[in-house]
């Protein structure tokens, strides 16, 4: 708007004798835009990136990534990542446009929508049969071995929430696979990069840590025994030399008696375990 000189001393026109307070009605500057025009005040500055709610972004110049090669449900998790962080952005097309300053928050947001997008494998074919595997009671490190061993077996996989899909026609291999995950005696010590050696290493951390916290647990009492049955103190996993490797397996063995005996020793199981999970440690 055209700014009035001597808005509030009421000067007169000496010619009209009328005020020029803005009554009755306001003068307006002929080159003014009309008042219904569309207002660009929430626009942000020139060289700054815009964001979705139309709040300029401060800090700085801003960074743009381009995410074209990204799903539209992957930059939907983006956004709704930002907003809970309170990261001002905007996006224009597939380019994400945030504040410079905020750069490192706004990788690692991108780097936990990536993951999240790995685990979860790329999406079934709907047109063909599925079958779906209820994983709510599986912890971590179980569902790890088993994704680890289905992506070795090049078996197809997506996720909802605690559900696991596979197409139906892999549901006899997944079956087995369940079942050496569930008993991991039944998987080998060792392969040819030693990758299966050192899951079962990580078991054995695993079971290892439920016992130091509780010495009659249930399921951390089988799987180190049934580990116990797995190791071989003469095929030591990659990486591990022999006498190592026979150090661990002593541990472990004097564990399972402990767990074993006619009256549990809790007090000595948790040095055991503790003991154990310690010398595991810099392997897992």
């Amino acid at each position: 708007m055209g700014q009035l000189s001597d808005p509030y001393q009421q000067g007169q026109d000496d010619e009209l004798g009328i005020t020029i307070s803005g009554l009755p009605g306001e003068l307006h500057d002929p080159d003014d835009p009309p008042t219904d025009a569309p207002s660009d005040a929430g626009a942000p500055a020139d060289g700054e990136p815009p964001v979705a709610d139309g709040t300029p972004v401060e800090g700085g110049a801003g960074v743009a990534y381009d995410l074209d090669d990204w799903s539209q449900i992957e930059r939907e998790a983006i956004t709704d990542r930002l907003r809970e962080a309170g990261i001002p952005h905007g996006w224009e097309g597939t380019s994400l446009q945030v504040a410079a300053v905020d750069e490192a928050a706004v990788e690692n947001v991108l780097d936990i929508v990536e993951g999240e997008a790995d685990d979860a494998g790329e999406p079934l074919d709907a047109e063909r049969d599925q079958v779906a595997y209820d994983l709510s009671e599986w912890d971590d490190d179980h569902i790890a071995i088993l994704v680890d061993e289905m992506d070795a077996a090049e078996i197809s996989h997506a996720w909802d929430g605690d559900e696991l899909y596979v197409y139906a026609e892999h549901e006899q291999a997944v079956d087995d696979l369940f079942d050496r995950v569930s008993h991991p005696h039944e998987l080998a010590v060792e392969d040819d990069d030693g990758t299966a050696g050192g899951m079962l290493l990580g078991d054995v951390f695993v079971a290892a840590d439920r016992l130091r916290n509780d010495p009659d647990d249930r399921e951390g009492t089988t799987a180190l025994v049934d580990l116990d049955k797995a190791l071989d103190p003469e095929q030591p996993p990659y990486g591990l030399g022999k006498p190592e490797w026979a150090h661990l397996c002593e541990r472990v063995a004097a564990l399972r008696v402990l767990l074993e005996a006619d009256k549990l020793d809790e007090e000595a199981v948790i040095e055991s375990a503790t003991d154990l999970r310690t010398a595991l440690r810099p392997y897992v």
